[in-house]
């Protein structure tokens, strides 16, 4: 009766030392390597801002009206040339965009803040514009919203022109001898924010 008591404990101590040793299960490991293109993020940047193609400074003849028919003329030195009462005179250049991605948005300005000098911060109705290839006006320093149209890829790879305005009136007289340095005048793009998409 002893012997079979014991006979029987033996088999359930192996029993759980069956069940309960770990090389007892199998594991099953494998690996891969995933195969995919690389991913590429889109662009947004900004050439310097020349005056190659038409560009540089210009006068024109003043007049009280919404539109001016009279033309702008060249400037060709605009380090000698002194400004007068009674005259418009805007400066334009060209950047090159680059923008590249289907979801890109991105808000264009040309900062008049960033001018310096006695006839920056004088009564010359001083204004900034940013146009695309076909003239449409991205930005408008006077307008309630100045950004106007946010650039997309649709213009990568073409210019903004960037122009600078400001009106010496027929009756000032505070002008005279005042400098204006544009040196740290610069065409600035800003990506927008999106929603995510789902």
């Amino acid at each position: 009766m002893k012997k079979t008591t014991k006979a029987a404990m033996a088999v359930a101590a192996a029993g759980a030392v069956l069940l309960g040793g770990s090389g007892t299960l199998a594991k099953w490991t494998d690996s891969t390597t995933l195969t995919s293109a690389a991913v590429q993020s889109g662009t947004l940047d900004l050439g310097a801002c020349v005056t190659t193609s038409g560009g540089g400074w210009y006068s024109q003849v003043y007049v009280n009206a919404p539109t001016n028919p009279n033309p702008l003329v060249y400037i060709p030195d605009i380090t000698t040339y002194r400004l007068k009462p009674g005259f418009n005179y805007t400066y334009f250049c060209d950047s090159k965009v680059l923008a590249t991605g289907p979801r890109l948005r991105a808000n264009v300005t040309v900062d008049k803040t960033k001018l310096s000098g006695g006839l920056a911060a004088a009564n010359i109705d001083l204004r900034t514009y940013v146009t695309d290839q076909n003239n449409n006006l991205l930005y408008d320093s006077t307008a309630p919203t100045p950004n106007l149209i946010a650039v997309t890829s649709a213009l990568n790879n073409t210019n903004l022109t960037a122009q600078v305005l400001f009106t010496i009136y027929p009756s000032d007289t505070t002008s005279s001898g005042l400098t204006m340095n544009t040196t740290a005048l610069t065409i600035d793009v800003k990506q927008l924010g999106l929603t995510p998409a789902p």
